[in-house]
């Protein structure tokens, strides 16, 4: 077995632990969020991280109404004065696979260096150098991926940073789906692991594009990203409806396209599946929809939650694992993608 194909398939596993450890921090993150006051967020990363990052944005401004950000850690370090009304009286949040990238490192430094923001950083590393220079340093180490490209531990990040905006937002509700979700993970993946093996290894489709809304189109981009790392194939990632203003042009009979299907609009939704099937495209879509209304290919079914923002932590696995089967079918080591390394020190 592949090391990309145990943290794929090992995640919920590692997500049982963190939200757990999540739990049993919450004290302690909610004394940090009585001393340190800050007037929005900032979330930072790198590559998979940022992705990561952009669905932490958008989770912070709809759950706790306040102005949030995601920058890449690499256009942060660079371009540090054009950021500078941004990262005054913000509170970082830096979640790392290594704790040591460099774009993250010098960044969170600078930041706290010259404008002496707070920062939180989630590791999934013990005593890393991003350990030393947050203000509360969250680790957890079982969601390390050893591979070279993120699975596991992004998703854990997904659920992490949603965790700790429903700790800040004492969203009792969101905690408790969080944990339904985490739950029902490993039936879930058994039920659906053999229908993705078979799309993965079907050799029809030759690119991918992902559409996700909300708090899902940054976990979306990580599902594309995956396409390019795991299985060399080129991919994109749109929000639903924004499909139509110019990347449908590029959609035709070799392009497999992913849904997350939002709760609201669904006749929008339905409509969009039917053009977009037009084109000779395969379809799959995820979300709590009827399977046969929708009129996609494969429907993926997960639970009916009240935040959307939960959904993101199933839907993941299914570029995840079509990535990994892909790669698999065409005889591709999805351990060693050429030309990448785990993390980047400059």
């Amino acid at each position: 077995m592949y090391k990309t194909e145990h943290e794929i398939m090992s995640q919920y596993q590692a997500l049982t632990r963190t939200y757990e450890y999540f739990m049993s921090k919450m004290p302690e993150i909610e004394e940090f969020a009585r001393n340190h006051k800050f007037n929005s967020m900032t979330f930072i990363g790198a590559g998979s991280g940022y992705c990561v990052c952009r669905s932490g944005e958008t989770s912070a401004k709809v759950r706790l109404g306040i102005p949030a950000n995601a920058i890449p850690a690499g256009d942060l370090m660079l371009n540090f004065p054009h950021y500078e009304k941004i990262i005054r009286d913000t509170l970082l949040v830096a979640p790392s696979r290594s704790g040591s990238t460099s774009e993250v490192i010098n960044a969170v430094k600078r930041a706290k260096d010259e404008y002496g923001v707070s920062c939180i950083s989630i590791c999934a590393k013990e005593g890393s150098e991003i350990s030393h220079l947050a203000d509360l340093n969250l680790e957890i180490p079982w969601a390390f991926d050893e591979s070279v490209c993120q699975t596991r531990t992004v998703t854990n990040f997904y659920a992490a940073n949603l965790l700790l905006i429903g700790i800040f937002a004492k969203d009792s509700k969101l905690l408790d789906e969080i944990r339904e979700c985490v739950e029902a993970g490993e039936d879930y993946i058994n039920n659906y692991t053999e229908t993705l093996r078979e799309i993965g290894q079907d050799n029809k489709w030759e690119k991918v594009v992902v559409l996700a809304d909300s708090e899902l189109q940054g976990i979306a981009s990580e599902g594309a990203l995956a396409f390019k790392e795991i299985a060399r194939i080129p991919s994109s990632s749109y929000h639903l409806l924004d499909v139509r203003h110019g990347p449908m042009v590029l959609i035709d009979d070799k392009t497999l396209v992913i849904m997350a299907c939002s709760p609201f609009g669904y006749e929008y939704q339905k409509g969009l599946i039917a053009d977009i099937k037009k084109k000779g495209a395969q379809v799959v879509t995820v979300g709590k929809q009827n399977a046969a209304e929708l009129g996609s290919d494969v429907h993926i079914t997960v639970s009916d939650y009240d935040n959307y923002g939960v959904m993101g932590i199933p839907f993941i696995f299914v570029p995840q694992a079509l990535a990994y089967f892909k790669a698999v079918s065409e005889g591709i080591n999805p351990d060693l993608p050429e030309g990448l390394d785990p993390w980047i020190k400059l």
